[in-house]
């Protein structure tokens, strides 16, 4: 195993940690030594969240955005548009041991989990590290390990409910710095995790933490897992304390659709991945999405997403967001322009917009008086925003259901979030959906694991990976 010598890196998060990047996770060993003081504590906290977003952009920077777009319904998939390998196999659901673009995926956010539990092993054993200054750092360590685990878990297994008693396989769920031979843990497990570290995180963060995640970020992620584990009444709560209480307002102006991926950023950002200049924590996003460069966009949008979002003539977000080129014609191309004319912008991973969607679909689930007009006020605001008319209570409980989503899919397109939306309204009960005329429980829809992983656990006598074949 190579050995990983801890070495100072700048103290601010928006400087590169990128040679930390450069070991594998299983090979990554901090030296005992190497853990002594305060500082070296929180510059170990830096390069955890400087990998959060992967070298060159290999997780939360837009791989992951980008695989999760690709296996939903909002991308087109024609082989005119889509000529990447890999990206096609995610389209077809055929990924495989051997899909490379999975693997630094995969990697990265294991360099943030063995990270956090070095920070969570050594707390206690470093002098000068005051009771408030090792709560803040407990709750960032556990911030971090919930919400890689939470990617992870979702690509790679079926949704939460797909077994009644969720005892489905998930992922190899590590609490210990340790690179041990194990199989995957069962998705309940993982979950329970996730929820455990979220409400550690939520109670030992401070409620103002700088470009780093507080109390609020732990609470806006604890209310997206609670809703994707079909716990609304939850869900719907955590949700209206942040909204209610937390710093971070909902922008009703329509800048918001230029701020939210900008070098400005958006003030609704509740937990964000910082850029600078020299350091673009979004590159795979451009890379795949951005449509006025030299070279033409890896992913281009479907049409059935753009007609959904060109419906009325009067929706900002069509209008701000879209670019069509031969339209009708064989060779068509439709572009998200959501991240042009920027070489650098802020990642927000939660935003309000996001949780006023959450709280409004919870609310409906609900189907209370009092939460269904919550959700009526924030289906409003976000229309309001967008140039269309109101909605009223009055039309009931399925059409609002109905339009919180096509709300979600047209705001948070690109955003990676449609593929888990459809899968977890599957496992809650939509038996009969679909994604592009595939069952949403389908084998291909929970990508492979890469090979090294396989082989790094001692092999399929120990360790299982998915059903390979397709839908």
């Amino acid at each position: 195993m190579k050995i990983f010598k801890y070495i100072f890196l700048a103290a601010i998060i928006t400087v590169s940690c990128d040679d930390l990047l450069e070991i594998e996770p299983k090979g990554e060993i901090i030296a005992d030594d190497a853990l002594q003081t305060p500082q070296d504590m929180q510059e170990l906290l830096n390069s955890a969240y400087d990998a959060l977003r992967g070298d060159g952009g290999d997780f939360l920077g837009g791989r992951v955005q980008a695989i999760t777009e690709v296996m939903g319904d909002n991308i087109d998939g024609s082989q005119t548009n889509l000529n990447n390998a890999d990206f096609r196999a995610y389209y077809n659901k055929t990924s495989t041991f051997f899909t490379g673009y999975t693997q630094d995926m995969f990697d990265e956010p294991h360099y943030v989990i063995y990270r956090a539990n070095v920070l969570l092993k050594n707390l206690d054993l470093i002098e000068g590290l005051s009771q408030s200054e090792q709560d803040r750092i407990a709750g960032e360590a556990k911030f971090l390990r919930a919400i890689c685990y939470f990617e992870l878990v979702r690509l790679f297994a079926h949704p939460y409910g797909y077994t009644p008693d969720n005892t489905h396989l998930g992922v190899v769920l590590r609490t210990e710095p340790s690179a041990e031979a194990k199989n995957r843990n069962t998705v309940g497990e993982v979950y329970e995790q996730i929820v455990s570290d979220l409400s550690d995180a939520a109670s030992s963060l401070p409620t103002s933490n700088g470009v780093y995640a507080d109390s609020w970020a732990a609470k806006a992620y604890l209310a997206k897992v609670r809703f994707f584990m079909h716990d609304y009444e939850t869900a719907f709560n955590v949700a209206t304390d942040v909204l209610n209480n937390g710093p971070h307002a909902f922008n009703s102006d329509a800048d918001e659709y230029q701020n939210r991926y900008s070098t400005e950023g958006t003030n609704e950002a509740i937990f964000e991945m910082v850029s600078n200049p020299n350091d673009h924590r979004g590159t795979q996003l451009s890379t795949h999405f951005r449509s006025d460069g030299d070279n033409p966009p890896t992913l281009r949008i479907s049409r059935d997403m753009y007609e959904l979002a060109t419906s009325s003539a009067d929706d900002l977000r069509g209008q701000n967001w879209y670019r069509i080129e031969n339209e009708g014609a064989e060779n068509e191309a439709i572009f998200i322009t959501k991240y042009d004319s920027i070489n650098y912008f802020q990642v927000p991973l939660m935003h309000v917009t996001e949780l006023k969607l959450i709280r409004a679909e919870a609310g409906l689930e609900l189907n209370t008086t009092a939460s269904i007009n919550t959700a009526v006020d924030d289906i409003n605001d976000i229309r309001a925003r967008a140039g269309l008319t109101p909605v009223t209570s009055g039309v009931g409980q399925v059409s609002l259901l109905n339009t919180v989503r096509e709300e979600k899919r047209k705001e948070l397109v690109s955003e990676g979030q449609r593929f888990h939306d459809l899968r977890r309204r599957g496992a809650a009960g939509e038996s009969s959906l679909r994604i592009r005329n595939s069952a949403w429980d389908c084998p291909g829809m929970s990508i492979q694991f890469p090979d090294t992983e396989i082989a790094g656990a001692g092999g399929t006598d120990v360790f299982t990976p998915n059903i390979e074949g397709g839908c």
